[in-house]
Formats: structure tokens, sequence, C-alpha cells
């Protein structure tokens, strides 16, 4: 079967060889709808027809990531604000609360390292709202330095305090 015609468009191409026509499906210029036709077909028939036809690819859809959404109750990060990463999730765990510290700073160690520490801590909840994720952990590095050189001041004055102390006594 060296004499091979197509029907493509209304118009018809041929003769042409078994190559030439497998040379123009495999490059794309032989739709799967063209028909084809050579000695010993009945009819005319779709080029898909022909074991010799390329399979066609099937189209594919791309991956669409499901949108990540915050719990429920805080607010969602917008986008352009710094420490945003792909699908706008933290890039780190959200620093823990320092007023615990900061209260116990407060009344047993040192009034001043206290309110810092306060006012740091407030701070780092306050740009994590806001999704200023690296704000929030400056913030909280330096509220949380603060409330540790408090409490070890605190801490040597109260032993030199106690110290002296316990030299007048005797």
């Amino acid at each position: 079967m060296n004499n091979w015609y197509v029907q493509k468009g209304g118009q018809r191409l041929g003769p042409m060889s078994f190559e030439a026509i497998q040379s123009m499906a495999t490059t794309g210029q032989l739709a799967a709808t063209d028909y084809v036709w050579t000695d010993g077909m009945a009819n005319w028939q779709p080029a898909s027809t022909q074991p010799w036809f390329p399979a066609q690819p099937q189209a594919s859809v791309p991956f669409v990531p499901p949108q990540q959404y915050p719990p429920y109750g805080q607010q969602a990060p917008q986008f352009g604000q710094p420490g945003m990463q792909f699908g706008g999730q933290p890039p780190i765990a959200e620093p823990p609360s320092l007023t615990g510290w900061a209260i116990a700073v407060l009344l047993l160690c040192c009034l001043p390292g206290g309110i810092v520490g306060l006012i740091y801590g407030n701070k780092a909840k306050t740009e994590w709202a806001k999704g200023n994720f690296a704000g929030a952990q400056s913030a909280y590095n330096t509220g949380k330095t603060w409330l540790i050189v408090s409490a070890c001041l605190g801490l040597v004055i109260t032993a030199i305090y106690i110290i002296g102390i316990a030299a007048s006594n005797r």
C-alpha cells in the first residue's frame, strides 16, 4: 500500500508514500479528523482509526493547590506583607507570650525590665496579627532579652543585698 490519499478540508491530496503520510501525522499536518484512503480500503476513513496514526496526548489540567485559610477568628495575612511565603503560611511558629515572665520580673526583680518586657511582648503579638512575622519575632527576641537580663540583674542585686545584711549582722 504505497499510494495514499488524504482528504483535508474538502481538498484531496495524493498519491503519496506511506512514509510521507506518517510524517504528516507525526508533525501535526494530518489531523485525527482528516480522511485517508489507500488501495484495499472500502471507504475513506478518519486518520485516527489507522494503527500508524499517533495517539493524541490527553490535555493535562494544571494542578491548583487548595486555598489556605487562617484558623477561625484570625485575620488572613494580605499579599505583600513582610515574611509571607507561598500559600500565605507564616515561616515560623507564633512566638509564645511574654506576659507571665514580664509580670514576674516586674514584681520580683526589676521594675523597668518588666515594663520593657511587657511592651515588647505586646508588640510581638500585634505584629504577628498584622502578618509581619519577622517584626513579631524581632520584638519577641528583644523582650525576651530584656527579661532575662533584668531577672539576672535582679537576682545578683538581691544576692548582694542579702550578703550585705548578713555581713552587717555579725
